[in-house]
């Protein structure tokens, strides 16, 4: 049985001496696994389709326990990534949480929402943060879990999030306080796509603590740590 798809390496992982384990994200199939045979043979390089974030046009065929690898063509390798730690580790937590992702997921949707983030942190000066901002909630859209923003008991524009039970205004529930412009800016990514998500601003304080706060919801969502945030928000201390 062959398999067409194309895919984004979510992570890459040694098996043997020469092979590799691929995990993708592909538009059509959601995450798949698949096996690299000899690609590490060159011990100085590895061959780039199987290196992390590179989305190439695969040809699979079906092998005993998974999909290996007959062909691969790059079609986008993001070599801008590279040359920033900080984008570079912002990278890898995206592709970690898309990692995350549940069966019944819009891989297409994510596939896109990835590719998409992945080229801003590579190729454009676009501030890394309101990248990260945009991701996370989108991601929690995609994912079902993303809280509507309007009080939830009331419909007032909310003032707290409660991750477990949504937002709430200043009259209703408890959580985490949120001032209007984080209010604002959460309304503003939810009901915009492409460029114009991107097109808002909060300040040096309110973008940090909306940052974490978002992070911290998709952890929760995830029910997961991920060491590759923690790296990424290292270096900026």
């Amino acid at each position: 049985m062959e398999l067409q798809t194309d895919g984004i390496v979510l992570k890459a992982r040694p098996y043997g001496e020469r092979d590799m384990i691929l995990t993708l994200l592909t538009p059509e199939h959601g995450r798949i696994t698949v096996l690299a045979r000899s690609v590490g043979k060159n011990k100085k390089q590895s061959v780039l389709y199987a290196q992390n974030f590179v989305f190439s046009h695969y040809q699979l065929f079906k092998g005993k326990s998974m999909y290996v690898v007959d062909s691969a063509d790059v079609a986008e390798a993001f070599y801008g990534l590279r040359e920033d730690i900080s984008r570079l580790s912002l990278a890898q937590y995206f592709a970690d949480v898309a990692a995350k992702s549940g069966e019944e997921t819009d891989a297409a949707a994510l596939c896109s929402l990835l590719l998409n983030s992945l080229y801003l942190l590579s190729a454009t000066e676009l501030d890394e943060r309101l990248i990260k901002l945009v991701f996370e909630t989108k991601f929690c859209i995609i994912e079902g879990v993303f809280p509507s923003v309007s009080c939830v008991n009331c419909g007032k524009t909310p003032a707290k999030w409660s991750f477990r039970d949504g937002l709430f205004c200043e009259d209703c529930g408890n959580g985490y306080p949120l001032t209007a412009g984080m209010v604002s800016a959460l309304k503003h990514i939810s009901e915009n796509d492409g460029k114009k998500a991107y097109l808002f601003s909060l300040s040096e304080d309110s973008a940090r603590y909306l940052s974490k706060l978002l992070s911290d919801y998709v952890a929760f969502v995830c029910d997961t740590e991920f060491s590759s945030l923690a790296y990424y928000r290292s270096l900026s201390l």
